[in-house]
């Protein structure tokens, strides 16, 4: 399981971010933990809309151009963004085949599954 800072927030130009949003710092302590969330599988994904830890992002579309700038402003200047968003470049059939594959990776048997309907069973 890996936890990343994606550089969403810089209020300040700095990385400052929303105070309740703290990540995996809230959990250890450690500074270099802030802003680290976890990142999911993406079994499924296309139907766990709204993205992003704070439910931002509407699409897979969105998502997909976000990554694609290496963030959106102002995160794309925040000095504590992972390594690993650094942006590329897609042409409009590079990203509709890579949504069709993210598509692709939804369980239609585990979503209609009854054992897993209800978590408090």
């Amino acid at each position: 399981m890996a936890f990343h800072n994606t550089g969403l927030e810089n209020l300040d130009g700095k990385g400052a971010f929303l105070p309740e949003n703290t990540g995996l710092y809230a959990h250890t302590g450690q500074p270099e933990d802030m802003r680290r969330f976890r990142t999911p599988s993406l079994r499924n994904v296309a139907v766990t809309a709204p993205y992003m830890h704070d439910g931002s992002v509407q699409t897979l579309s969105v998502v997909i151009d976000i990554y694609a700038a290496g963030e959106r402003e102002p995160g794309r200047t925040n000095p504590h963004r992972s390594i690993f968003v650094t942006g590329f470049k897609l042409t409009s059939i590079e990203k509709a085949d890579l949504i069709a594959f993210l598509t692709s990776l939804t369980d239609e048997t585990f979503l209609t599954d009854l054992r897993f309907s209800d978590p408090f069973k």
